[in-house]
């Protein structure tokens, strides 16, 4: 890793080093080290760093999550661009919640029990019906042959 760094080698090309040129996989061995790698070989560039370890392939969301992780507790989060913020649409949760929550977590004090975040349980609940009904289907729809997905499903 030292040595990459000071040959500033790009991400991807540390992956190659590491036998992770088809993408890095989801064992702590690989995508720690990866994160680390970008973390600081990016530094203060939170789309450089996040585009980065995206472009690796793999499984990209624990990937992501472990550097987001890392650059949001340095306090990433003015940085990350705007456009990629108001793309987020997780109803019913919100953007706005995530930070009430995050400054609560911030100021917390640790002798007086804090104020719980209020979510609207019915509204969780659909949506979690929903995303289960998403998954399910697709899981259904994998067990069928390829030629009636294919048939159901044209390009």
């Amino acid at each position: 890793m030292e040595q990459s760094l000071e040959n500033r080698c790009p991400v991807d090309g540390f992956c190659r080093k590491l036998g992770l040129g088809r993408g890095v996989s989801g064992y702590i061995y690989h995508t720690v080290p990866v994160a680390v790698y970008a973390f600081l070989l990016h530094g203060d560039d939170f789309k450089g760093a996040m585009s980065a370890i995206l472009s690796c392939g793999g499984d990209t969301d624990t990937s992501g999550a472990i550097l987001g992780a890392m650059l949001g507790a340095r306090g990433q989060k003015i940085r990350i661009p705007k456009e990629w913020v108001d793309g987020v649409r997780d109803w019913p949760r919100s953007i706005r919640l995530m930070e009430d929550l995050a400054r609560q977590l911030n100021s917390a004090n640790l002798k007086e029990p804090a104020e719980p975040i209020q979510y609207f349980v019915p509204a969780v609940l659909l949506r979690n019906i929903v995303f289960l009904s998403v998954v399910l289907l697709h899981g259904f729809a994998r067990l069928l042959p390829s030629f009636c997905f294919r048939r159901m499903f044209p390009r």
